[in-house]
């Protein structure tokens, strides 16, 4: 028996032992004695082949195995989802089959499942050309890459043409919509133009480029019965363009230098033509207001949006986002709105909130509130949330209007803000200033009187500057709380339990001290007194200062200020 005789020996032993009946027969119908050998190579092949379904056997013996092939699938394309972002620069060139080089099942699921080859971009035409065949007909999504060309990717977005009835995502350059006449481009028009029932996401993106902002044209014959997310850079939506029923995100975003214009009540017509709108959000768009929004002597129009979770207007006329909200009826809606400023002729201020809010208006029940002046960009931040969700307005004053520099209309300005929002059942204050190099003026007693009036529930009040002046709002504030009503004879904020104060230069330990011990005496003392200040910072014993005569009447006395809450908005990523 010849060499060939004790190869066949050692891998029938090895079938023997290892390998099930069917492959051993396998070996031993292609394994032959020295009689009759094989040429080296055949021999060799055979083994190579042997040895794979060898190893083949051993792997599905492994507890990786038990999983079925629907649960690998599921791993595969978590997989895929998790590493390839629509606009991230692989997408679509399937960097992911590596999973296929693992072993012979996992070639053979990744291989058979159509939904991991749905991920297509101009920018790899080879491995979109492997994903239309493989993609058998799983939904699609399509990227055209911003530097494609009528000679690079043209014949790759025809062939896609075709796929069109099973696209759900598209991401398109804002560059390559439409030509100088604003009709769609030669490149998109054969795309653009087809009918897309199950497309979900239209995303037309922004890159850096020249050019201005655009009317969305008329797209897939303006009807897209299952458009859920409109995402438009430097692009205007208009009705009748795309199909408005289904769509749950609308995002709109114009450029610095070239804002997107668009009349107030064609907004109202589009968000009444959303009913199951969850996320608007807009950024560099101006909202006018030119054209009426009711008839003459007609109530004003109520759009009901239940399921609106977010809205994100940025950058428009205080009055004119005033008028939006009055006619939005939001209950379960997270705002966040960025104003400019106006003063009306009575001299009180719109910062975006209506005079009158409904009963579910989303700045009604307002628990925390905080006011911040900044003052150096000349802008106010109100941060709170409600009994059920958070907001956030910011104020800023136009250049070159008439209305004043922030330091001399913060008080006035505060006035307003009290006397809009509804702060009944407020129970955490704080005022606060950034830093800045000239003090506020306006911020008189009786002004805080007022302001304070309007929160009869107030329990925390939180002070805190950031500034080199010896200005502060410590001492006006603590002389209109030490003063009773002269109507009802009551302290103001009479459940005040806790003041915080941080660097406020007109701090005065010994008001304070008869503040604490008046309130003590009327039955409302107060329960902690915090301090972080300047001639504070070097003090190892308490008993040293004047701080000290304060626990007297304070239940609590301590230099270390907790942090205040800041309200947190998910990032828009688009």
């Amino acid at each position: 028996m010849g060499s060939a005789w004790v190869e066949w020996t050692t891998v029938s032993a090895i079938s023997r032992w290892y390998c099930t009946e069917p492959l051993r027969r396998y070996l031993e119908s292609h394994y032959v004695s020295a009689d009759n050998p094989h040429s080296i190579a055949d021999t060799l092949d055979v083994l190579d082949r042997s040895l794979a379904l060898l190893k083949r056997y051993r792997n599905s013996l492994r507890p990786v195995h038990r999983l079925t092939p629907d649960i690998l699938a599921l791993v595969f394309l978590e997989l895929v989802e998790h590493y390839d972002r629509p606009l991230s620069p692989r997408f679509g060139s399937i960097s992911w089959t590596y999973i296929a080089h693992v072993c012979y099942r996992w070639r053979a699921i990744a291989l058979g499942c159509a939904a991991l080859w749905t991920q297509v971009s101009t920018r790899y035409p080879e491995a979109a050309t492997t994903c239309l065949e493989r993609s058998v007909d799983a939904p699609l999504s399509f990227v055209i890459h911003h530097q494609a060309t009528v000679n690079t990717s043209q014949e790759l977005i025809d062939r896609m043409r075709p796929h069109m009835s099973r696209m759900r995502h598209l991401y398109v350059p804002w560059t390559h919509m439409c030509d100088e006449d604003g009709n769609i481009s030669q490149l998109l028009s054969s795309l653009l133009d087809a009918p897309a029932p199950l497309l979900e996401t239209f995303y037309v993106y922004r890159v850096r480029a020249d050019g201005h902002c655009f009317a969305l044209p008329t797209v897939f014959g303006g009807n897209t019965p299952r458009l859920r997310v409109l995402k438009l850079s430097y692009c205007c939506p208009q009705l009748g363009r795309v199909s408005f029923g289904n769509l749950r995100e609308l995002y709109i975003r114009g450029r610095k230098r070239d804002l997107i214009s668009m009349e107030l009540s064609r907004l109202l017509e589009m968000l009444q033509a959303c009913p199951a709108l969850e996320v608007l959000l807009t950024v560099k768009a101006q909202f006018t207001s030119t054209e009426p929004l009711e008839q003459d002597g007609a109530p004003l129009r109520q759009i009901r949006l239940d399921k609106l979770r977010r809205l994100d207007i940025a950058r428009c006329s205080a009055s004119v986002v005033s008028m939006l909200l009055s006619r939005l009826i939001i209950p379960n809606c997270q705002l966040s709105t960025d104003v400019w400023l106006e003063r009306r002729s009575d001299f009180r201020f719109l910062f975006g909130v209506p005079d009158d809010l409904c009963e579910e208006h989303p700045l009604r029940d307002i628990r925390k509130l905080q006011v911040a002046f900044c003052s150096s960009s000349s802008s106010v931040v109100l941060d709170g949330t409600t009994s059920a969700h958070p907001f956030r307005i910011e104020g800023t004053v136009p250049q070159g209007s008439d209305v004043g520099d922030m330091p001399t209309i913060s008080g006035p300005l505060l006035l307003s803000i009290a006397k809009t929002l509804d702060l009944d059942l407020l129970e955490e204050f704080t005022i606060a200033e950034t830093c800045f190099y000239h003090p506020h003026v306006g911020f008189s007693r009786d002004l805080w009187t007022q302001v304070l009036a309007r929160m009869p529930l107030l329990r925390t009040l939180h002070i805190r500057l950031n500034n080199v002046t010896d200005s502060g709002f410590c001492r006006v504030i603590l002389s209109a709380l030490a003063i009773a009503d002269t109507l009802t004879g009551k302290l103001l904020c009479p459940l005040l339990e806790t003041v915080t104060i941080v660097d406020d230069k007109t701090w005065s330990s010994l008001q304070w001290y008869n503040f604490a011990k008046a309130r003590k005496a009327a039955g409302r003392p107060l329960r902690r007194l915090s301090v972080r200040l300047p001639h504070y910072e070097n003090v190892e014993d308490m008993a040293e200062t004047d701080l000290a005569e304060l626990r007297e009447v304070v239940d609590r006395v301590d230099l270390d200020p907790p942090e205040i809450f800041n309200v947190n908005f998910p990032v828009a990523v688009w």
